[in-house]
């Protein structure tokens, strides 16, 4: 059996067994990769096994250079897990012929792994060695300066290795890899080159997919494949704190894939991390999201990182998503998105509530934002010698179809499909289906008060208040906003809150930053224009308005007013 194969094998055993640390995805991975081998070897199944695929581009690996680090000049010599990789996506064919079973490779790995340096020699191999006439190579990204870093890094692995380039018969030109032989090319492209249309991709790279705002690169890519007859598109990349792009959604349709939720035997995933009980400061955690270490990781290196995430609040987002690979949301998120996501509940239906108290936090926008509106309830629980307010909360997102049309956020789609995301008609959100959903939720249950900002909501909440809602202007100052974002985030980590999942409002959470002023008061702020936190804002202030004392609204209870259908409005 080929060495590489064996590796593979053997990698996946450990992992399978627990010798080799690695998080719950891995495992599912190797899991995957033991079965459909065993089911390859016993001729069952669709998919063949061609070892001698995997040694062909192990091998051609291995003639090339490091070109960075303390191994610059040496030979590439595959680990473990990379040697994983190989055997799947060169490996599975389809039964009865060489074509490669696997269309996408989806790669997340955190910094430091050498996922750049694997993912540059699979491009040279697959446009250059695997026997394919006139292939089209393509070192992708969202900016040419991003494109460049992969492509470079195959440029010079072949201007170190001078043989192997002879040997390719390919000429080394700045912008471009070309075969003379075999009309072959490997070139960098991006969204800002213009040079998206008319390709006919035989393999392309998608570098740090996890930073691309839109998906226009990834479509543009994954839509020049038809041509081919076993085109390859890896998408590779760490996570960051860009939850709403298109490498978030590609990670959770991996997973989505590994869990068995969804089927496609064409993509292959590779997603390395921790898991949700790990404890985040122990070395054992770091190894375990990081395969190469001790290799391209140095562990003095990410000890020295950690410790200083440790010690200092502002460096652990960054430090959880480049070392550990863990989607946080902003670099300075504010709230926990694993304790956020511990509270989800996707069995909550608002229905369940009907004529319970509640309180409305509104946020308004009329373009390109989010209209967030966020139902809060509330209960008190007694804890020990302490009372304490458990949430439960249902969020409602609105946006006009222009925005979703520009694609200004890859998840807009997907969220209007499952309902979590409420369209509009026009170039303006439209603010009537705001109003009709706020009656409507007076009808069916027992409104406390409907809070908004003063300056944007002037006409929605006039409109609102000649129906006897108690329309409260909530001023969107700091000193109004501090102790409810503290207790929302005390209540986030206590497991005081419950929501249903909606899709916006996760995504919004995980873009909170806190600022902090003079006075001790923290603001929820967005660190970049693109990352939303409309309906973060809107649960902020239903907060604030459930931590009323009970006797301010007690007055509001004894003054209900009848409407004609026998509904109550407070």
């Amino acid at each position: 059996m080929s060495q590489y194969v064996e590796r593979a094998l053997r990698y996946c055993r450990a992992v399978c067994s627990g010798e080799q640390p690695a998080c719950r995805y891995i495992k599912l991975t190797s899991e995957g990769f033991l079965r459909d081998h065993a089911a390859a070897v016993a001729g069952t199944g669709p998919w063949g096994f061609s070892s001698g695929l995997v040694d062909d581009a192990c091998g051609f690996a291995e003639t090339l250079p490091h070109i960075k680090g303390p191994c610059t000049g040496r030979l590439i010599a595959l680990l473990d897990w990379q040697c994983l990789l190989f055997a799947a996506i060169f490996g599975f064919v389809e039964r009865g012929s060489n074509v490669r079973r696997y269309r996408q490779a989806v790669v997340f790995v955190p910094r430091g792994n050498g996922k750049t340096t694997i993912a540059a020699t699979i491009a040279l191999y697959a446009t250059f060695a695997s026997g394919e006439g006139g292939a089209e190579g393509y070192a992708a990204a969202t900016t040419r300066d991003q494109a460049r870093i992969l492509f470079d890094a195959a440029r010079h692995m072949l201007r170190d290795a001078p043989q192997v380039a002879r040997d390719l018969d390919v000429e080394v030109g700045i912008n471009a890899i070309s075969s003379r032989t075999t009309a072959s090319r490997l070139k960098p492209v991006s969204s800002d080159a213009k040079t998206l249309d008319g390709l006919s991709v035989q393999v392309a790279v998608l570098d740090e997919i996890a930073s691309h705002k839109t998906r226009e690169v990834y479509d543009a890519l994954l839509t020049a494949m038809g041509k081919r007859r076993q085109p390859l598109l890896i998408s590779i990349s760490t996570a960051t704190g860009n939850t709403s792009g298109v490498g978030k959604l590609l990670f959770d349709y991996s997973v989505a894939i590994l869990e068995g939720t969804k089927e496609d035997d064409r993509v292959f995933a590779l997603l390395y991390g921790v898991d949700p009980e790990d404890d985040l400061w122990d070395e054992a955690t770091w190894r375990k999201a990081s395969p190469s270490w001790g290799t391209s990781v140095i562990p003095d290196a990410v000890r020295s990182i950690m410790k200083q995430a440790r010690n200092d609040a502002s460096q652990e987002s960054s430090a959880r998503t480049r070392l550990l690979n863990m989607w946080i949301g902003s670099d300075d998120a504010l709230f926990s998105m694993r304790d956020w996501n511990a509270c989800a509940d996707t069995s909550l239906e608002l229905s369940q509530f009907e004529g319970q108290p509640c309180h409305i936090g509104v946020d308004l926008a009329s373009r390109i934002d989010l209209t967030s509106m966020v139902i809060v309830f509330m209960k008190e629980v007694i804890e020990g010698e302490d009372r304490k307010l458990h949430y439960t909360v249902f969020a409602r997102c609105y946006l006009n179809e222009a925005a979703v049309m520009e694609a200004r956020n890859a998840s807009y789609p997907g969220w209007a499909a499952s309902g979590d995301l409420r369209i509009t008609e026009g170039n303006e959100t439209d603010f009537n289906v705001i109003e009709h959903d706020i009656l409507d939720i007076c009808r069916s249950h027992q409104v406390l008060s409907v809070a908004t900002d003063r300056w944007q909501a002037v006409m929605l909440s006039q409109r609102v208040k000649a129906q006897n809602v108690n329309v409260i202007d909530f001023p969107m100052t700091a000193q109004a906003m501090s102790d409810p974002t503290k207790e929302l985030g005390a209540a986030i980590r206590a497991g005081r809150l419950r929501h249903d999942g909606n899709g916006p409002l996760g995504w919004c959470i995980s873009n909170v930053v806190g600022h902090e002023d003079t006075k001790g008061n923290v603001y929820p702020r967005k660190a970049r224009p693109d990352n939303k936190i409309d309906a973060a804002v809107a649960l902020i202030v239903g907060i604030a308005r459930a931590m009323v004392q009970p006797s301010e609204y007690t007055s509001i209870y004894d003054d209900k007013k009848q409407r004609p259908d026998g509904f109550l409005f407070v």
